[in-house]
């Protein structure tokens, strides 16, 4: 029998591209994986999306604790109302595990594997459990350092940073997404995680002429157009409203189309409404993840507006980056760390001051006056694509999962992130 990989991810709308590939490497290469995403989902689904069985999931509020203790008494609804009360209270201050802690743990013991694999800090504590329980490796993939994230309050900040300090050393493989933050989790706890850049797949197709045509049509522009390219989540924390503005000082026959979804679309989209300049941006909603470089491919310069508001967005080496480049795309960019390393390296990205919108826009137009410079880049970005892919990270996956536990027969040898 294949080795069986459980992971878990907190993912409860889109599951994120680098948990996908993961589990379709491990496939495979002789893996069985299932995929447990999303704990607090607005409907329950069960399903195989190449190869993988994933498990999403509607929380209902409720304890299996409490359950059974409920079944034992009688039918009295005052008594029932109380003892709920009460288990509640004592279960949020005394209890390690709360009744959505139980609830994941109760999904998740349905599935039992020969390895945890954790995407991202909500849900390592439930994967260290399922691990000690079944006396196997624990792998914690972390996207990023969680509890840094400035929208979180600091009550949940503290108890997520404790969790992590009390379970590192539980580990048997840890990764991260780049080497900035491999380099903090080094400083912080003495160990170095693997590093997996959030690489996109090579595309099957060759970026065409078509690709140009395709995004022209979808956003309803005229074919001599061009295009600068915002793609992926829309929210506020990410100065997505500062580059919309940016688009009225955009040349006439360019326009800014947004590719994405979120709730902070609609504040976007009552920003440009009844403005002269409101035809300059178009709003094209989600679009299929194996669509998505073909969409990306069409566009003129693809842009990362994100600011250094906390350690993460400081930190951050986002997907849009790597599927601008896998398309062929030049890259323009806040001046933060990756970035900076991302142009003197492979010369695909611009960076400046992308705080203001006379900033984005000056940024922006300049570089697009610039033919001979973006033809450059665009060659840059083929070039960077043989080494900045999905099937050269993939490698050093699969390379940590044979020495933490080989998919079939080969002999098991042990992989822990050890002090340096």
């Amino acid at each position: 029998m294949p080795k069986h990989v459980l992971m878990l991810a907190p993912d409860c709308y889109m599951i994120d591209r680098r948990i996908l590939q993961e589990a379709r490497s491990l496939i495979r290469h002789g893996y069985r994986v299932t995929l447990l995403s999303g704990f607090e989902c607005s409907t329950e689904a069960h399903y195989c999306q190449d190869g993988i069985a994933i498990h999403r999931y509607t929380y209902d509020w409720d304890d299996e604790r409490l359950k059974k203790l409920r079944a034992l008494l009688p039918a009295n609804e005052p008594l029932q109302r109380w003892v709920n009360k009460m288990f509640m209270r004592v279960a949020r201050r005394l209890l390690p595990f709360s009744p959505f802690d139980m609830f994941v743990l109760s999904k998740a013991r349905q599935y039992a594997a020969d390895v945890i694999h954790v995407h991202d800090l909500p849900l390592l504590k439930h994967g260290a459990r399922l691990a000690a329980e079944w006396r196997v490796p624990l792998v914690f993939d972390a996207h990023e350092i969680y509890y840094e994230q400035e929208s979180l309050a600091p009550r949940i900040q503290r108890s997520l940073r404790r969790q992590e300090q009390h379970l590192v050393r539980r580990l048997h493989l840890f990764i991260t997404v780049n080497q900035a933050i491999a380099d903090w989790y080094q400083d912080k706890y003495a160990m170095q995680p693997l590093v997996l850049m959030n690489c996109a797949e090579t595309p099957a197709d060759q970026v065409t002429s078509e690709n140009q045509l395709r995004l022209r049509q979808r956003a309803g522009l005229p074919a001599p157009s061009r295009v600068v390219l915002y793609q992926g989540w829309i929210s506020g924390e990410r100065n997505i409203g500062t580059l919309v503005q940016a688009a009225a000082s955009f040349p006439e026959d360019t326009y800014l189309v947004l590719i994405g979804y979120g709730e902070y679309e609609k504040t976007l989209q009552a920003m440009v409404e009844g403005q002269p300049w409101q035809h300059k941006v178009r709003f094209l909603g989600r679009i299929e993840p194996e669509d998505i470089l073909a969409f990306t491919a069409g566009a003129d310069l693809g842009v990362i507006p994100y600011l250094p508001i906390d350690l993460n967005h400081r930190l951050c080496s986002p997907n849009k980056f790597f599927e601008y480049v896998q398309s062929g795309v030049p890259v323009v960019a806040h001046e933060l760390p990756f970035f900076r390393q991302m142009a003197q390296q492979y010369g695909v990205v611009v960076v400046g001051d992308l705080s203001t919108t006379p900033g984005v826009a000056h940024v922006i137009t300049t570089l697009l006056t610039q033919h001979d410079r973006l033809r450059m880049m665009r060659q840059a970005c083929m070039q960077a694509a043989q080494i900045l892919n999905w099937e050269v990270e993939s490698c050093k996956l699969l390379e940590a999962y044979r020495r933490l536990a080989p998919p079939r027969s080969e002999r098991r040898t042990s992989l822990a992130v050890t002090p340096q």
